[in-house]
């Protein structure tokens, strides 16, 4: 009988650049979750923008898992350490929907599967580009064929990196979502299906034009990016400066510059430009890909 258990869980980039809604990479920054039996529900968090106790997400998500999968709700106390930013397009929640189900699955004493473990993801982060980078790692193409999740991973070179401006203040997805259109015109869809068959070839090989190609948008981007003051001159410094591919970061407000090579060259010029212009954030390199996938990082029975 499981006592307690920590589950360490990356964060993504979903949505790059044309692969909106399909597309997404891992990244190794990691939030921990702590799982531990208890005479009653309760969360303690370290970012006082993540909610506890009854309304927090993880929990919510952890019991109806349980529930889900026919098990009674074991009473826990979830110690939650946040290291990725909250509401900056980093794939915060998708780690709390993550945790709180795989979580489930191991009270429940059931197998880990991944295309349930998605499943039952999706009914509370509507998603998949934002949750099976985190679970998988690496570089995810995903959609859902008769309702199932189907998917093709990829790793991508380890020494590519991403360099991250973060926004200063977080920006509700709701919000982010509600300024797309409903619908788009069939040259923007052939111009972003096109683009996107580039991320992976431009990834892989790493070829800078094709992922600056593959990065480019109509779908998304293109409106997003109205809310969003710092994202083009954010995006032209980072082009000018050898960037292999510039967009956002999820829904934003961050925006993520892609290297293969001398990555400082983008942070100081954008840490010239944010003080230039006095554009509110910072900046900071990550690693993408590789193991950034979610593991177990202690077991007590």
């Amino acid at each position: 009988m499981i006592k307690k258990i920590k589950i360490s869980v990356p964060g993504c980039i979903g949505n790059i650049g044309s692969g909106f809604d399909c597309m997404g990479l891992s990244i190794r920054l990691f939030n921990d979750f702590i799982f531990e039996k208890s005479k009653d529900f309760s969360v303690s968090v370290t970012d006082p923008d993540i909610e506890g106790d009854d309304k927090n997400l993880c929990l919510k998500v952890f019991i109806e898992s349980c529930r889900i999968l026919n098990k009674d709700v074991p009473p826990v106390h979830i110690d939650i350490k946040n290291n990725i930013p909250v509401g900056r397009g980093l794939g915060s929640s998708g780690t709390a929907v993550l945790a709180g189900v795989i979580a489930g699955f191991i009270f429940s004493n059931k197998k880990i599967e991944p295309v349930q473990v998605l499943r039952i993801g999706k009914t509370f982060e509507g998603h998949l580009d934002d949750l099976a980078p985190s679970l998988l790692g690496g570089l995810v193409i995903i959609a859902e064929n008769n309702g199932m999740p189907i998917w093709k991973k990829m790793e991508i070179p380890e020494e590519i990196k991403g360099v991250f401006f973060i926004s200063e203040k977080p920006f509700k997805t709701k919000k982010a979502r509600e300024i797309l259109p409903e619908k788009v015109s069939l040259q923007d869809a052939v111009y972003n299906i096109s683009r996107a068959c580039f991320i992976p070839s431009g990834f892989l090989e790493k070829n800078r034009k094709l992922l600056i190609i593959g990065t480019d948008d109509r779908l998304h981007q293109i409106y997003r990016k109205k809310l969003y003051a710092h994202f083009d001159p954010l995006y032209r410094v980072a082009i000018s400066v050898g960037a292999a591919g510039c967009c956002l970061s999820g829904a934003g407000p961050s925006v993520v510059a892609f290297c293969f090579d001398d990555h400082k060259k983008i942070v100081n010029a954008w840490a010239k430009l944010i003080k230039t212009e006095n554009i509110k954030g910072y900046i900071r390199v990550i690693s993408l890909g590789g193991k950034a996938r979610w593991k177990i990082l202690e077991k007590t029975e």
